[in-house]
């Protein structure tokens, strides 16, 4: 009993320690690096633009509460997610968990996303589940996911009724590919179709029932630096939720609380927004 106790007593506080040693070296570096592609707008935009994206916003003010400083910048998401799985840079934002399922993720999400299928409008195609996509073409961004059933259509389809471009300004090529008639139509974020300004000549088809959290994902390359920001950016959330922070920034873009998973109009600042008008966020 007592070589079980002390083995018992040891594992505590080693299990103490690393917790220490995980915060106070992240305390050492307060720098925390994230990444999105510039079109992600309104979640991500233009790092050298006037607004950084609502999810950038959320996620720099939640670890700024902390003490941190954030660094954000724009790359591809795929070169993103690359370069994160390296440990090159410390995150990006947003990004669902079956995209980076070996990385860290805090348990507060910064985004709800909703994914539709646009075709032009004098196209009658609809869509009502899979069964409506055998005659249809559509193309598609390779590194996300579209939840399970669709991935698994889009694996077994892809090459020839799905195509998957990467790269950047994804959304804009999707959008050229359909209007010049390539395909027939293409599957993109609701949010991120609707808001810009190229989406004239292209309507919402139907839309996917599967709705996507997006997370601040961590690098998983150190994973005690990244738990430590993980746990600073929970405390943070928690902050600026209960101070009314997180609803301004929602405010800011003309967003509702149904764009970030878990708010109630209870949340100081919120905006219970049920119509968005999607033309004045690009």
């Amino acid at each position: 009993m007592r070589i079980v106790a002390k083995a018992l007593i040891g594992t505590f506080a080693a299990l103490a320690v690393s917790l220490a040693w995980s915060d106070s070296q992240a305390e050492e570096s307060l720098t925390v690096t994230i990444a999105a592609p510039a079109y992600w707008c309104p979640y991500a935009c233009d790092a050298a633009g006037s607004r950084s994206g609502f999810s950038v916003d959320i996620a720099r003010a939640a670890l700024e509460s902390e003490g941190y400083e954030v660094v954000y910048k724009n790359l591809p998401y795929d070169r993103a997610l690359r370069e994160a799985e390296n440990g090159r840079i410390d995150a990006i934002v947003p990004a669902f968990r079956g995209e980076a399922p070996d990385f860290i993720f805090p348990a507060d999400a910064v985004s709800l996303t909703e994914y539709c299928f646009y075709v032009p409008e004098d196209d009658p195609h609809r869509y009502t589940g899979q069964d409506s996509l055998e005659n249809l073409r559509f193309v598609a961004t390779s590194g996300y996911s579209y939840g399970e059933e669709m991935d698994a259509y889009i694996a077994t389809h892809q090459g020839e009724r799905v195509t998957l471009i990467g790269g950047g300004d994804v959304s804009n090529r999707l959008r050229e590919l359909v209007k010049r008639e390539r395909f027939d139509a293409l599957l993109d974020d609701r949010l991120l179709f609707e808001s810009s300004q190229n989406r004239v000549g292209l309507v919402n088809a139907g839309c996917l029932e599967e709705r996507h959290a997006g997370y601040l994902a961590l690098s998983p390359q150190e994973p005690d630096r990244s738990n430590a920001i993980a746990r600073a950016f929970e405390r943070g959330f928690k902050t600026i939720r209960e101070n009314g922070q997180l609803g301004e920034i929602l405010e800011m873009y003309g967003l509702g609380i149904e764009f970030v998973p878990g708010l109630s109009a209870l949340d100081r600042g919120a905006r219970d927004c049920v119509a968005i008008d999607y033309s004045v966020l690009g």
